[in-house]
């Protein structure tokens, strides 16, 4: 039955991006997908998610945003580590101004509230809040639509008020088809093959590696160091297709979606207008301040802006690649901004251990 209902989320994405595509809308194949599967999940459809392909996904997408890492990548990087300290302190800023929502108008316990407004990820957020008993429905549902929202207006923003990259973002998939053969065989050289599988090889290696290291977002994060090492060094050389890439994005798009099947609407309104209003918030600090973090890094603005905007990691990577930034600069700073509130987030709950009445489970 479960494979059935992968089949069908898998189907109403792939149907969502086309939808997307034919409108011209920006970065068709994930909000499509996204959109079009969590209507139907919030509508009753028997959809369902697949915790093994998105892990897959996830490694993908990892050794994909590694390849935008080139030997010039860190030549004007001489700003980043200060614009990553200042990372700390909008970080700060950010959980302050989802904390003061949530406890103001969110009818919700301090815990809850301090897990549900710290930009970290989804599944860290909620597996951390569980161990201080928190209301882990309403800490995951915020995230969900927290990250959704970001996803699908940063495009729509960069498109129609930036103006940037609308034709990049509406390119469907099989436009880059006619290019499979020479893209992954290079006209017949089997040293463009052998590449591709080093990359994939390193990434896998590279994922199981920060699982055992129990780093933060292994399956992202391993694929991406590894990809990034072997590109960095002029050892590969080649990409995944753009036919790949929007595969990625319809799998991600259609996984996402999913996460609302089987959500009340009752419970579902109350919980979306504080996380679209808490999005709206982060969105519009984000735009504020990308300026700043632009002249501190010397990075470009609309990729820095990419680089603040609270959504997956993943998703925004997928974004920059779409739109042709700099995706290396904007990986580096989200899993930088996971790693900072995965470390600090239950340390900092416990100093602040007045905010919840009840103490963390033992062990």
């Amino acid at each position: 039955m479960m494979p059935l209902r992968i089949a069908l989320t898998l189907a109403t994405g792939a149907l969502g991006g086309a939808l997307f595509a034919w409108l011209h809308l920006p970065l068709a194949w994930m909000l499509g997908a996204m959109s079009l599967t969590a209507a139907a999940g919030i509508l009753g459809a028997p959809l369902g998610t697949n915790r093994r392909l998105r892990i897959w996904t996830v490694v993908a997408l990892g050794i994909v945003l590694g390849g935008s890492f080139r030997p010039d990548t860190f030549a004007n990087a001489a700003g980043w580590p200060l614009g990553l300290a200042a990372l700390t302190l909008y970080i700060l800023l950010l959980f302050a101004l989802g904390y003061g929502l949530m406890i103001a108008f969110g009818r919700v316990d301090r815990a809850t509230a301090f897990f549900a407004a710290m930009p970290g990820g989804i599944n860290e957020m909620t597996r951390v809040a569980e161990e201080y008993r928190a209301d882990i429905a309403t800490v995951a549902l915020t995230h969900a639509v927290r990250i959704y929202a970001v996803v699908f207006t940063v495009p729509l923003y960069l498109a129609y008020v930036e103006g940037h990259g609308v034709a990049a973002t509406i390119r469907p998939a099989i436009a880059a088809h006619t290019g499979i053969i020479s893209t992954w065989a290079g006209g017949g050289d089997t040293g463009r093959v052998l590449e591709y599988l080093v990359l994939i090889a390193g990434g896998l290696a590279g994922w199981r590696l920060a699982e055992r290291f129990r780093l933060p977002g292994a399956s992202f994060v391993g694929g991406l160091i590894v990809s990034g090492g072997l590109h960095l060094s002029g050892t590969v050389t080649v990409q995944i297709p753009v036919w790949g890439i929007a595969l990625a994005q319809l799998v991600a798009g259609a996984m996402m979606g999913a996460r609302f099947a089987g959500l009340s609407l009752h419970h579902l309104a109350r919980v979306v207008i504080l996380a679209l209003l808490s999005a709206a918030i982060m969105l519009g600090t984000a735009v504020l301040l990308a300026p700043v973090f632009t002249s501190l890094t010397g990075a470009p603005r609309l990729a820095m802006l990419l680089s603040l905007v609270p959504g997956g990691f993943t998703e925004m990577g997928l974004i920059a690649l779409s739109l042709g930034l700099d995706a290396a600069v904007v990986a580096v700073f989200h899993v930088m901004r996971v790693v900072y509130v995965i470390m600090f987030a239950p340390v900092f709950f416990r100093w602040r251990r007045r905010i919840s009445s009840v103490p963390p489970e033992a062990g």
